[in-house]
């Protein structure tokens, strides 16, 4: 049986290919859009595990200007704190 995608998977996709993303929602879900793309992203092992092998790792940032919740996809090196 095919999984149905997640209405968070589209944006997860858009960061990962353009590293910001952009979208408009009521303010009342803000908080819950932005936990469910954070959790898109740990869900997302693939991608994870292909970044750890470079030693590297993604941060999501995120900035809210009135319904706009703006996306940025920031890498970081995991050997900076060796």
């Amino acid at each position: 049986m095919a999984q149905l995608e997640s209405k968070y998977a589209p944006i997860w996709k858009q960061l990962k290919a353009k590293k910001v993303c952009r979208i408009t929602a009521p303010i009342q879900y803000h908080k819950t859009i932005i936990k469910m793309v954070k959790n898109k992203r740990d869900d997302d092992i693939g991608y994870r595990f292909e970044l750890s092998e470079r030693g590297l790792t993604h941060v999501i940032k995120t900035r809210i200007t009135g319904t706009v919740i703006e996306f940025k996809l920031q890498t970081k090196s995991t050997l900076e704190a060796l």
